[in-house]
């Protein structure tokens, strides 16, 4: 808590140092030119200032901290012309701005009220423009470790999965183009069936958010966004190009899209396909941790007046490598391999993929459609379906068994109705249904059996606006049925056949406010509630997950998880010093989780550590900080924090797997523009992550790695060829090849993490 400590006070020492002149002000008024209605919702920037806002359900907007001189404001808004206008700043500045509506929307589009917040009022962050581009080539659990808070539970180089303060896998949310994913994703060495290269935008809600999202979102909400349908150009398209020197990655992404004449027809097709080798750690070569990713998505779009349609399908296609030094024959040998300083096994640079490996495919389709009307407000119905097949091929003794020794089908259906009704003097809201049923099959060997489950569920929020306040309340219930089909005892073929089945409901709340202070501060705070169901998997898994390299035992008596999450923050997003810092304390009642045991268990596939589901009361508390610094023109500085603490009350001891305290600082120097290269921008970066000294020592066969610290370059460009310009990525990530292992590594036991990658990204506008 140290780091937080000296965060909170250079940003108040220095908040208060900077109390020169610079105390000026922008107040104004968004509006329609033709009636006068004011328009909330429209986005508003302050050119050359990097800064935004966005106007207020009463059309009004504000810039403070301002210096003397003078500014220009690009004001835009969904069905209007964009408008620059430029001010001359000395004093108190008070304007209205009045956009003209689009005559290429006049006779397609109507604008009712405004739209309803996606997220709620609680910690939230995105990853876009430059940022989101630093990321391609990336799994997404990567991508967003550049997120305070963030993190990633990883099994080896191949797969990754985000973790959000401290919870992961059932606790944490993805929604892929408005589809709630639905895959294995109870297992940490499951990675999301997600193609990073389709966002245009990623959110994330930090902390509980079951009133809006529904039941399992306790630890956060990720919301993968790709860019609205473009209804007004009739071609354009977009390539990007990534190429790692680590595991020697290539990945190439492209996509088209148009739409027809009268701006009522859009249509999008996008596809990438990735190919790596072996990663790499300081020292040597992991054998068997290639692997190959093909994915393809199409979209297409209809509006006309009141009514918009979108239809969204795509595939996801994966085969990765598991660490061959990860399977051990005996439980000596399991011992052996823990205490080594190095695996066994040693690989060499190839792009072959042997056994152990995962075959996963994904697909997705969607419907949806929604409905403008005069006096209601935007009422919107939406379908999706998705097949996840899962195989696992393992490292087996008998070499005549070339198939699957597990395969896995999860097949699920959603349907949502919702209402956004128009604002009510200062009100706006949202009520919806929601439904869900899953089928799960399995072929091979016992892991988790067949079941059947459905969800239903209902839900209103309702956010009041006026000024500076926002406070917003939400109500949700939700019920679940679950059927398992499985032998007494799993894996006796003699056992008779049960047919369990289970029912889960709970009434959750969630109230929040924000208020923008005098000089440009927001202050927020929330407290909401949030539950999940025990999943099939905890139930009922009792077998080897060779990913781990483990074998699990779940729990029948499992009950429902339950969650009291209270949270609060400050941000400022304008003047020299901006930046976040953000608190959270969670009640967990019944908490779920995997806990490491010492035992060792000797299977006729070899040695395997045992880990087991176990339900206790446990407490999670912590902190996210994020402050940038403006040096100078050309200068910038930014420092990142984030530390959580997780406790068993059952023993007054500490959670297992609980991130270390993360501290990162990055240097940014603006280039000036040269000849063919425009908007250069160079990064030095540096991370420390802490030893993980919160852990119960007698859990683990081995106490958590020491503490590392790594240090990374960026530097972006626009470079114009041949009447073209290409965005230039450059990366390198531990810099100085370092040896390390991160406590968050399934695979910490047997292999250092990754040494120096250096990184080469493109793209290209067509």
């Amino acid at each position: 808590m140290r780091y937080l400590l000296i965060l909170i006070n250079l940003f108040i020492f220095t908040e208060l140092s900077l109390a020169q002149n610079c105390d000026f002000s922008i107040f104004g008024t968004v509006k329609d030119a033709a009636d006068g209605k004011v328009l909330p919702g429209a986005s508003i920037k302050l050119i050359k200032e990097n800064q935004a806002t966005v106007s207020e359900i009463d059309g009004h907007f504000h810039f403070y901290k301002l210096c003397p001189g003078n500014y220009t404001l690009e004001v835009s808004f969904v069905g209007y012309s964009s408008k620059m206008v430029a001010i001359d700043v000395k004093g108190k500045t008070d304007l209205t701005i009045s956009l003209e509506p689009s005559s290429s929307l006049l006779n397609t589009v109507k604008i009712i009220g405004s739209k309803v917040n996606e997220t709620p009022l609680q910690s939230t962050a995105k990853l876009k423009d430059r940022d989101l581009a630093l990321t391609r080539g990336e799994s997404l659990g990567e991508s967003l470790k550049k997120i305070p808070g963030l993190n990633s539970i990883q099994t080896g180089p191949s797969v990754s999965k985000p973790v959000i303060h401290g919870m992961h896998s059932n606790r944490v949310l993805i929604f892929n183009s408005g589809v709630r994913l639905e895959g294995q994703q109870w297992g940490s060495e499951h990675a999301p069936e997600v193609d990073p290269f389709l966002a245009h935008e990623i959110k994330v809600v930090k902390g509980a958010a079951s009133v809006q999202y529904g039941p399992d979102a306790l630890g956060g909400v990720i919301l993968i966004e790709p860019a609205s349908l473009d209804f007004h150009n009739t071609f354009k398209g977009e390539v990007d190009f990534a190429a790692m020197s680590n595991n020697q990655m290539g990945a190439l992404s492209a996509k088209v899209e148009g739409a027809n004449k009268t701006h009522t027809f859009a249509w999008r097709l996008q596809s990438t396909v990735k190919q790596a080798g072996n990663a790499k750690t300081a020292d040597y070569v992991l054998a068997n941790t290639a692997f190959r990713e093909l994915n393809g998505s199409l979209t297409l779009g209809y509006q006309k007046g009141h009514l918009s349609t979108e239809l969204f399908a795509s595939s996801f296609n994966t085969k990765l490598g598991i660490f061959t030094g990860s399977n051990i024959g005996s439980t000596t040998d399991l011992q052996e391999a823990i205490q080594r300083p190095r695996p066994d096994i040693i690989g060499e640079r190839s792009y072959k993929i042997g056994r152990p490996y995962q075959d996963v495919q994904h697909q997705t389709i969607k419907l949806k459609s929604t409905y403008l009307f005069d006096k209601l407000g935007k009422a919107g119905l939406q379908y999706s379906f998705q097949r996840n097949i899962r195989e696992e091929y393992s490292l087996v003794r008998a070499a005549s068994r070339s198939g699957y020794q597990l395969q896995f089908e999860l097949n699920t259906q959603n349907l949502d109705l919702y209402l956004e009704h128009k604002p009510i003097g200062n009100f706006t809201g949202k009520v919806g249904l929601t439904g869900m049923f899953q089928q799960n099959f399995y072929d091979g060997s016992y892991l988790i059996p067949f079941f059947d489950s459905y969800n239903t569920g209902a839900y209103f929020i309702e956010k009041w606006s006026k000024k500076r306040w926002e406070i917003e309340a939400g109500l949700r219930f939700d019920y679940k049925h679950m059927q398992a089909k499985l032998r007494e005892v799993p894996l006796d073929n003699n056992s008779p056949i049960i047919t369990p089945a289970f029912n889960f409901n709970q009434t959750v709340g969630t109230l929040g406010s924000s208020y923008l202070l005098k000089e440009g501060l927001k202050v927020h705070a929330t407290i909401a509630q949030a539950w999940r169901p025990p999943a099939i998997s905890e139930l009922f898994i009792d077998g080897i997950v060779q990913a781990q390299a483990a074998y699990i035992i779940g729990d029948r008596n499992l009950k429902e998880e339950s969650s009291l999450n209270l949270s609060t923050g400050i941000s400022k997003t304008s003047g020299k010093l901006t930046g976040d810092l953000n608190f959270y304390y969670d009640f967990n009642q019944d908490y779920i989780y995997l806990q490491p045991t010492q035992e060792l268990k000797l299977t006729t596939r070899g040695a395997y550590r045992v880990l087991r589901y176990v339900q206790v009361d446990a407490r999670f508390y912590g902190t996210d900080a994020f402050l940038a610094y403006q040096l100078h023109d050309n200068l910038n500085i930014s420092v990142k924090y984030s530390g959580v603490r997780a406790y068993n009350k059952a023993n007054n001891n500490f959670l297992e797997l609980i991130p270390a305290d993360r501290t990162s600082a990055t240097l940014s120097f603006k280039i000036p523009d040269l000849k063919i290269m425009k908007s250069n921008l160079l990064d030095f970066n540096v991370q420390h992550v802490a030893q993980q000294t919160r852990v119960n020592p007698n859990a683990e066969p081995l106490l958590p790695p020491a503490a590392y610290t790594l240090f990374g370059a960026d530097f972006t460009s626009n470079i114009k060829f041949a009447k073209q310009m290409i965005g230039l990525g450059l990366s390198a990530q531990n810099l100085f090849n370092k040896s390390y292992r991160d406590y968050l590594n399934n695979f910490r036991y047997f292999n250092d993490d990754l040494g120096r990658n250096i990184i080469v990204r493109l793209n290209m506008k067509i």
